[in-house]
């Protein structure tokens, strides 16, 4: 009698890769995230929230419109005082 049964290896297989990179993915889409939410003067921890869909949404517009605590950040280079206008004649 033969049996019609096939060991689902490539149902694994298809799955270890795509959860493999689907993960990476992920990952590489929450590094930005967390600095921008770290940077805005939030907790860096609401990046999670950008895998849960439809919170991710609500998490943007909240972020877009929401008063962020950032100090000013000193210029680089110090800025040249301001040369006066020469004499017109």
């Amino acid at each position: 009698m033969h049996s019609t049964y096939i060991f689902p290896t490539h149902s694994l297989m298809y799955l270890s890769f795509f959860g493999f990179f689907g993960t990476v993915i992920s990952i590489l889409v929450l590094i930005p995230y967390w600095f921008i939410f770290k940077k805005a003067g939030f907790s860096p921890f609401l990046a999670i929230l950008m895998l849960v869909p439809l919170v991710n949404f609500i998490a943007l517009y909240y972020l877009a419109f929401a008063q962020w605590s950032v100090v000013p950040v000193a210029p680089a280079y110090p800025i040249s005082p301001q040369t006066p206008y020469p004499p017109r004649v």
